[in-house]
């Protein structure tokens, strides 16, 4: 077997490892939140496009009788169905 190692540290490693681990508190406390707030964003402009689409694409006014008369007639529906349904 070889007595030397096969690995090596750079020189003056050591020295500075301990200022370099204590950094890494320092570092973890300084959250980036920028990812956060933008996914939020984005989450609450869908919410407000499906909104505007869904008021703007629905019927604003309830059908009239006629309407509903008309329908009923168009579609085949008999007399006996209409008492079955009420």
């Amino acid at each position: 077997m070889k007595k030397t190692m096969p690995y090596s540290t750079p020189e003056g490693y050591f020295d500075s490892l301990q200022g370099r681990l204590s950094e890494i508190p320092a570092r973890r406390s300084r959250i980036n939140l920028t990812p956060y707030l933008a996914l939020a964003a984005s989450f609450a402009l869908a919410l407000l496009a499906g909104n505007y689409i869904l008021t703007k694409t629905a019927a604003s006014q309830p059908a009239s009788e006629e309407e509903i008369v008309e329908y009923l007639i168009d579609s085949g529906t008999t007399l006996a169905q209409l008492e079955d349904a009420m």
